[in-house]
């Protein structure tokens, strides 16, 4: 189900019941049909992440409430400052914040039609701009804009009191005309005092939520602002924060920091404060401060980075990988060298070298990590980047010992790629062996002897180099981002896998996503000339749909490009052994030297959608449609009824106190099943033909109904509710077979192994399946079909100069193995057309 969808349900669900637990509201969520997942808690926060305006709130105990009801009907004051009159702005921190996602909606009114909008500053300073307000005036980070004078229309002026009151209908600004009431202040004040720990404070949202869930007396009336509400009653507030009086917010802050500096980095308290040390020293730098020496406490703290994990947290936790957040740390570098002992020195220069990488100065960052080598051979951060300079210079001689100094372990990707280019003649090797390398010579006549690879052979090792270039953060998050579309349809550990590891992610990153020309203008001065210049030439080549027309298996494919009509000879060793004349492939044809080879993996593409992919990569994607464009191979069949709905087992059951007038109603609106049953029947007209929409079955004062279709099934129950109002829904259930994988499930049962065939362990089920599956295929054979340029396959089959693309296109589809798959074998029985291989 759709995230959205997800939490609408979820959201009718605390409506209806109010605040509820994990386990309530997933209980809650499964009755209704709504699959989490095999962790319900991590499909609930996934579909929390994707739709981040939901109105669905954490309370502080732990439980789920629905915003909108949990604060109609209450109302809070807010005091107006200069800034808000005089450019008509509502600031909501402190006094409106528990109220801020109401005003998260696309064309959001207040009830009496004023428009209004939530910005977040800093983020939207052009709307303040154009409002003539500086980002130093505001003194709020979420801020409404009312329109131009609408306080001065009110009459309300700075220091004046306004006060939001919320409802069902909406919200509301008004001016508070009740007295306070002393009772209610003093009800609140107990009542946010209690929820607050004293060892930690609370978000000052959070807290109003779960005070408002725990009485709905609370906030009725209008009350002062909360500021001036806590000033008099022993409580205090950081920002949108709120604590007890006595709270050591500098402390809890400073504990706060530390904690997350030991979390992401994985360090000890001693080795976070070493970072959080010199991150105030960095920022001093930033700000222009010089540093005045060093105390001993600061002096010693700051020894701890020459452990290789604590100074690259302190790279990522001040530059963040941004090259204009760089600078002032090399500065700091500087400064710090001639006051530390001389075992830091090697970090610090490694430091000023990550710094003047990140600013494109790689020759000067080579320089600087040599001389890090010169005081320490052995610090493993400098001598792993100069082995990384020496695999892109494409020295594997020293790449290699710098690698083996450090004790690399022997599965490190840039260690295999060395040594699989290293000229250096190997002992471990007969003459007449066969060549490590896996080209099929002997040893001697090939790396023995080739100590200059040719460009062909250095193809794949420049491929590497650029790869390699994407392991570096901020591309990292880019590539992990791409695996995750990449993997939308892994089910399995394998799956999942080999998904994260598809050479697609790379090479689309690289061509696509523009990294290759990046790679090239900051490390290209690295690479061997000739090098250089294929890769330039690589950047000219474009990703395209192929037709494999001739095969010479562990030698090359002769391939003819659809969008142009080439038609090349490539070198391809592997999928030479797999690919067979009339496949459909999409990949990356470039040169190598003297030969084309391709690189970034090859995707089979299904003839349904050639012409749709060549119209996309005509289209330059971007680099998440053409990912999310060629894993839909991987989607289960999607299944649906006869309207088109998404396929759903859906059954309600219905108490009546009259099932003699129930009886006589449903004969009026429904068809009877069986004359001497209490059965119904909704019949539905699909290619004037009559289907089966619903089937109803009244047993005592019990009626059963049953679709297979959400649509259908609120449909029909609403149809029986206005048909007979007192009736009660005793209980309902959806099961879901919206695609192959769902049905599959669905007919084997609840203990189906996903990696088993599935047999139909219910046979109702299983009935269905068969049925719907055998209608489909009836409909398919008459149906245009995109890949058979718009001709039904009956049509197709008929027509001689269409007649092999249909059969290309059945040969597409998996043999039957399962519930819910189309059977090709039937489809060409009914076609007269040759059997599978004939």
């Amino acid at each position: 189900m759709p995230y959205d969808a997800v939490l609408e349900s979820a959201a009718e669900i605390l409506a209806a019941r109010g605040p509820l637990t994990d386990d309530q509201l997933f209980a809650e969520l499964d009755s209704r049909g709504v699959d989490l997942g095999p962790l319900p808690v991590d499909g609930w926060t996934e579909a929390l992440d994707e739709v981040p305006d939901s109105q669905i709130v954490l309370l502080g105990d732990g439980r789920w409430g629905w915003l909108p009801s949990l604060l109609a009907g209450r109302v809070f004051v807010r005091r107006v400052t200069d800034v808000e009159a005089a450019h008509d702005l509502l600031f909501l921190t402190p006094d409106l914040t528990a109220a801020a996602l109401l005003f998260e909606t696309e064309d959001a009114r207040l009830l009496d039609g004023t428009p209004v909008e939530l910005i977040v500053v800093p983020f939207e300073p052009d709307k303040l701009a154009e409002r003539g307000v500086s980002l130093e005036a505001v003194t709020d980070y979420e801020v409404v804009l009312l329109p131009a004078g609408h306080w001065s229309s009110r009459n309300v002026r700075s220091g004046d009191l306004i006060a939001l009151r919320i409802s069902g209908e909406g919200l509301a600004l008004e001016a508070p005309d009740a007295p306070v009431d002393a009772k209610a202040t003093t009800a609140v004040v107990q009542a946010l005092t209690a929820v607050l720990d004293r060892r930690e404070p609370e978000q000052l949202d959070t807290a109003i939520w779960t005070v408002c869930a725990e009485d709905p007396e609370l906030f009725r009336e209008p009350l002062p602002p909360l500021d001036e509400l806590f000033a008099a009653n022993g409580l205090t507030r950081l920002v949108d924060w709120v604590a007890r009086e006595d709270f050591d917010f500098a402390a809890w802050r400073m504990n706060s920091r530390l904690k997350s500096v030991m979390d992401r980095f994985e360090l000890d308290d001693d080795e976070a404060l070493a970072v959080l040390a010199a991150t105030g020293m960095y920022e001093q730098m930033a700000d222009g401060t010089l540093l005045d020496g060093l105390t001993g406490q600061i002096k010693e703290l700051l020894a701890l980075l020459d452990e290789p994990i604590v100074v690259s947290a302190l790279l990522v936790h001040t530059t963040g990988y941004e090259a204009d957040r760089a600078a002032p740390l090399g500065l700091l570098t500087e400064a710090l060298e001639p006051l530390m002992p001389r075992t830091t020195r090697p970090a610090l220069r490694w430091l000023r070298a990550k710094t003047q990488e990140l600013q494109g100065d790689i020759a000067t960052a080579e320089q600087t990590l040599l001389s890090a080598e010169s005081l320490d051979p052995d610090w493993p951060l400098a001598a792993f980047d100069l082995a990384r300079y020496a695999f892109d210079r494409g020295d594997a001689t020293r790449g290699l010992s710098l690698l083996r100094r450090i004790g690399a372990p022997d599965d490190d990707p840039m260690l295999q790629a060395l040594e699989r280019y290293d000229a250096t003649p190997r002992v471990d090797i007969g003459r007449n062996d066969a060549c490590w390398c896996g080209s099929g010579q002997k040893y001697k006549k090939c790396h023995l002897t080739n100590r200059g690879l040719p460009l062909e052979e250095r193809a794949r090792w420049l491929y590497q180099k650029a790869e390699r270039y994407l392991d570096d953060p901020p591309r990292q998050i880019l590539y992990d981002q791409l695996g995750d579309l990449r993997a939308e349809y892994a089910e399995t550990d394998d799956e999942l896998e080999a998904a994260l590891s598809d050479p697609l992610i790379a090479d689309v990153l690289l061509f696509e996503g523009g990294l290759l020309e990046d790679f090239l203008s900051t490390r290209g001065v690295l690479l061997p000339d000739d090098e250089q210049l294929l890769a330039q030439q690589w950047l000219l080549t474009s990703r395209s749909v192929h037709e494999v027309t001739d095969v010479r298996a562990g030698e090359n494919l002769t391939l003819r490009d659809l969008r142009t009509g080439d038609i090349q000879q490539v070198r391809e060793r592997t999928a030479s052994t797999a690919l067979i004349v009339g496949e459909l492939i999409c990949a990356r044809v470039a040169a190598a030297g003297d030969t084309t080879q391709i690189f970034g993996g090859i995707e089979p593409v299904d003839l349904r959608q050639r012409d749709e992919l060549i119209a996309l990569l005509d289209s330059e994607p971007m680099p998440d449609e053409l990912v999310e464009f060629l894993t839909r191979r991987f989607a289960p069949a999607v299944l649906q009824n006869t309207d088109g709905d998404p396929l759903v087992f859906c059954e309600a059951s219905l108490r009546t106190e009259d099932p003699v007038a129930l009886s006589k109603l449903l004969d009026e609106q429904f068809d009877r099943g069986d004359p001497r049953e209490p059965t119904w029947i909704e019949h539905a007209m699909t290619d004037d033909l009559p289907r089966i929409s619903a089937t109803l079955r009244l047993s005592e004062d019990i009626l059963q109904v049953e679709t297979n279709s959400e649509r259908r099934h609120q449909r029909i129950v609403t149809t029986i509710r206005e048909l007979m109002p007192a009736i009660v829904l005793v209980s309902e259930s959806r099961r879901p077979a919206r695609d192959a994988r769902e049905m599959a499930a669905l007919a084997a049962g609840p203990t189906h192994d996903r990696g088993a065939v599935a047999g139909p362990a219910d046979p109702a089920t299983a009935a269905v399946l068969e049925e719907f599956v055998l209608e489909y295929e009836k409909r398919w054979l008459t149906e245009p079909i995109p890949a058979l340029s718009g001709f039904t396959p009956r049509q197709a089959a008929a027509d001689p100069t269409r007649r092999d693309d249909l059969i290309r296109l059945l040969a597409s589809f998996p043999e039957a193995d399962g519930p819910g798959t189309m059977s090709p074998a039937r489809l060409r029985a009914a076609l007269d057309l040759p059997a599978a291989g004939s």
